[in-house]
Parts: C-alpha cells; structure tokens; sequence
C-alpha cells in the first residue's frame, strides 16, 4: 500500500523481525539488515500506514509523524528510519513521541520504533536538516500481531521545498510570486509557465496534506485567491506551500496565514 501525494513517494517495509522491541535496524533503509519479512514470518496485505510525512520540507523545520493501521490487528512493532535519498546518511534527527522510543545500531544510528507492542497508533518527530541536502526517504518496517500476522510495504520521499533540486538550476519557462507571502485575507498569485502547458496550483500544509486547489486561468492572467480549504472553509493560521506543477517540473513558495 501507499500513501500518495503529488510530491511524494512512501515506502513501508514490513519487517517480520521488527514485530519484538529487541529488534531494531530492520527499517529496510540502504545499509541496515533489511526487512526479514519473507525468510522469518507474517504475510501481505498490511494496513499500516504513515501520516503527516511533508511531501516537501523546510530546512530544520520539525514534523510530528504519526504510524497508525486501518484494519486489522494491532501493530507489533515498527523500525524507522530518515536517510538522505537512497543512501545510508541519515537525514535531520528523529526524536520519540507517543508510545515510541529511539534506538541506535551500528546501521541505524537514529532509529524509532515502538516503546511496547500492541499499539494501534503512535508519533513520532522528524526534525529537517537544517542544510540542503536535496531529497530524503523515510523509511518504516511495520508488522502487525500475530506469528502469521501481516506486513506492510511502502517508500516515503521528500523534496527540498525550493521549487528547485539541489544542484540544479532554475525550473525552466517558471515562475511563482505570492503578494503578499503573510496574510489574513487576499492572496495576489502571479505565475508564468510554458505555453502550452497546463498548470496546476496546489496547496500543502505544515504535515504534507492537499488541502486546496487553486483554478488556473487559460489566459495567464493574475490570480486573485481567497484562502479557503476544498469545502470553502477558511484556512486555518500557519504556515502553508503553495505548490506550482507543470510539464513534471514544479517550483514551491511559503505562505503564512494569520
């Protein structure tokens, strides 16, 4: 299963060997004992899932990242881990939440997983690198109660909230200017972008949630937006990205709502 968002990418490894608290570097992230679900025990067709992981990240910002299941019975254990991209650095500094604790192995020396079995839920808080390390992947090996119990499998990923990738340079043929970028009321959204092509705007909250779209005019002209969700609610204060996709390219601005 997965968790989909326009930025982003989950994976969730099940790991069979993570369902005992003793056990810890199975999250399946590169250079950690992997996930053991196929050579120890439990199945397919998990339900847990993972809330709240940013789609794209501020720079030493924290998210607090919640491990809950759907269906089923109840989580045994999970390995956790954040890394730079697809490699074995870790990324930013996990801290324990809500029926969680952190754990250091030679492989995974910045490990989360569960304080004690059983658990429907828990939390976790991931804080950003506070440089740019460009994307980072979370990694999370779940299993549920049972011998026989079920694993889940998923990769999570995250992007540098810049509108640009690390080392590269400026999307081409696009442009984003919020006025202003703090408000409490009306948004000005100018935007240019390839002609052609067909733009899509959306905003993500602080925990990596779509919670609106903004209509894109055909003819290029300003925007003029009130901040409401996608039942006409306002949104409520803080801090929000306003995202601009077009032709697989994307660049990303903060709005501050007061």
């Amino acid at each position: 299963m997965k968790s989909v968002m326009v930025m982003g990418t989950i994976v969730l490894f099940a790991a069979a060997l993570s369902a005992l608290p003793s056990y810890t570097g199975y999250s399946g992230a590169p250079g950690t004992n992997g996930t053991c679900a196929s050579s120890c025990h439990g199945s397919s067709g998990g339900s847990i899932e993972v809330v709240g992981f940013p789609a794209a990240y501020e720079l030493d910002s924290s998210y607090v990242i919640s491990v809950v299941h759907r269906g089923g019975p109840s989580i045994s254990n999970f390995n956790a881990s954040v890394r730079i991209d697809s490699t074995s650095h870790t990324a930013g500094t996990i801290t324990a939440g809500y029926r969680t604790e952190t754990y250091s192995t030679g492989s995974e020396p910045n490990g989360v997983h569960l304080s004690s079995g059983g658990r429907d839920s828990c939390t976790f808080t991931w804080q950003a690198p506070d440089s740019a390390v460009g994307d980072v992947k979370l990694y999370l090996a779940g299993h549920q109660d049972g011998e026989g119990g079920p694993n889940t499998e998923i990769i999570l990923t995250a992007s540098l909230a810049t509108g640009i990738s690390e080392g590269a340079g400026r999307p081409l043929g696009l442009a984003l200017r919020l006025e202003p970028t703090v408000a409490t009321g009306r948004i000005g959204i100018r935007l240019t972008v390839p002609p052609g092509s067909h733009p899509s705007l959306r905003v993500i909250d602080r925990g990596g949630r779509l919670v609106a779209r903004i209509a894109v005019p055909a003819s290029g002209q300003p925007i003029v937006w009130l901040p409401l969700d996608r039942n006409g609610r306002r949104l409520a204060a803080g801090t929000y990205l306003v995202v601009l996709l077009s032709r697989g390219q994307r660049m990303v601005r903060k709005l501050v709502l007061k």
